[in-house]
């Protein structure tokens, strides 16, 4: 099947692309190129061993695909994605398995059905409620994440309504065993100006659902206004997960300030992220919050230590308390610092019968470079030092990490 798709959707492109320069402005407004190419160079010695030599590696993401404006309130959208590390296939010459090719979206979508505020998408597509602390389509890995199945959007007035039902595992069992679905409802709000309100439920409905039947309920606040901006999340977790009651939250705060009148407009920005851990895994009770299927590389350090939470927290829960500060020398450019103190919520016992709650610290630094408006350079180097529990079960020696990345959009 593989073989089949980057075809299709050449001949797509080569059948449509040149009709542009024929076409009225009426037809060429019915569709729109999608693509990407994107290259990231990293070295990487996380291993939190000085024994161990950096890695050093290249990455490569190429997407192209095509969004059709079929005709008024319908369109679809077809996207092909080659995902690799450079060098892997051993010989280009002699492998042409395209194993690294994938469909990253295909979609139909009918907007204002029967002249109702209503939308359908149907299909494979990209979701990204709130802050991604939850759902989130994860950019920066060189996939990226996208979901199979149906999303409802009501849109009355001042309110944004999406409900969704995504499937995440189909084993093609009788009665559905083994499968997974992500059903949710999110609601967007506008109470106030400059400040939006998300309130939202999900439910991983798991077969058998004694195996994972949980939900999750929270509410997402941010805005900004003269400067300053604050953002707020609070979410419980409740439901059956491994024939244990589940009872876990998370709860956040942001808050940041913009000097506007500079000319580098610098910033400095503090906040907290709790996560529960599990005080006693032997009562029955699962209290660890999951952050679902979440864009963590945004919010817990640049090093991606705690990319799966909870397993990479141990269980123990986290609380990763941040300072940041940017400024922009340039217009076009950015540089932003970091620095991340990452703590356990619940105490951790070590081999010698002694009790820690420390993870580590980490420092990032990154430079953002928009050389054009489709043409962007990023690049950055981070530092993570290990406390007493990364110690233990990660390694003694202070992590390093650098990459340079280029992205031009079509």
């Amino acid at each position: 099947m593989k073989f089949a798709i980057l075809p299709a959707i050449m001949l797509v492109v080569s059948v449509v692309a040149p009709s542009a320069a024929q076409d009225n402005d009426e037809d060429s407004r019915r569709y729109t190129i999608l693509g990407q190419v994107r290259h990231r160079f990293e070295s990487s010695a996380r291993s939190l061993n000085s024994s161990v030599d950096p890695i050093n590696f290249n990455l490569l993401r190429t997407r192209l695909g095509v969004h059709f404006f079929v005709e008024e309130g319908v369109e679809a959208v077809l996207q092909i994605q080659d995902s690799r590390v450079m060098g892997e296939e051993k010989s280009t010459l002699t492998d042409g398995s395209a194993d690294r090719l994938d469909m990253q979206q295909g979609y139909l979508k009918i907007t204002e059905i029967f002249d109702w505020p209503l939308d359908v998408q149907l299909g494979r597509f990209q979701a990204n409620y709130g802050s991604q602390r939850l759902i989130g389509s994860v950019e920066w890995h060189n996939i990226g994440r996208t979901f199979d199945g149906v999303r409802f959007t009501l849109r009355p007035k001042h309110v944004s309504i999406d409900l969704y039902n995504l499937q995440i595992v189909e084993e093609l069992e009788p009665g559905g065993e083994g499968d997974l679905n992500l059903i949710g409802v999110n609601g967007d709000f506008e109470l106030f100006k400059n400040y939006k309100t998300q309130g939202y439920v999900i439910w991983q409905k798991g077969i058998p659902s004694s195996e994972l039947s949980r939900y999750t309920v929270g509410i997402f606040f941010s805005g900004a206004t003269a400067g300053f901006k604050s953002e707020i999340e609070l979410a419980y977790q409740g439901g059956e997960f491994e024939e244990r009651d589940v009872s876990a939250y998370m709860a956040t705060l942001n808050a940041g300030y913009t000097f506007q009148s500079s000319s580098i407009q610098p910033s400095i920005s503090a906040g907290i992220d709790y996560l529960s851990g599990d005080d006693d895994p032997g009562d029955g009770k699962h209290k660890v919050f999951d952050t679902l299927y979440a864009t963590n590389h945004k919010f817990y350090g640049y090093m991606d230590y705690f990319l799966n939470i909870p397993v990479h927290t141990l269980g123990s829960g986290l609380s990763d308390i941040h300072v940041k500060v940017a400024i922009k020398p340039r217009r076009d450019a950015s540089l932003r610092l970091a620095y991340h103190t990452f703590l356990a919520n619940e105490d951790y016992t070590l081999s010698d019968g002694s009790t820690s709650t420390r993870f580590g610290t980490e420092l990032d630094l990154t430079f953002v470079f928009n050389y054009t408006d489709r043409v962007k350079f990023v690049a950055g180097v981070s530092a993570f030092s290990p406390g007493a529990i990364f110690k233990e079960t990660r390694g003694e020696d202070t992590g390093t990490w650098g990459y340079v990345m280029t992205s031009v959009n079509l």
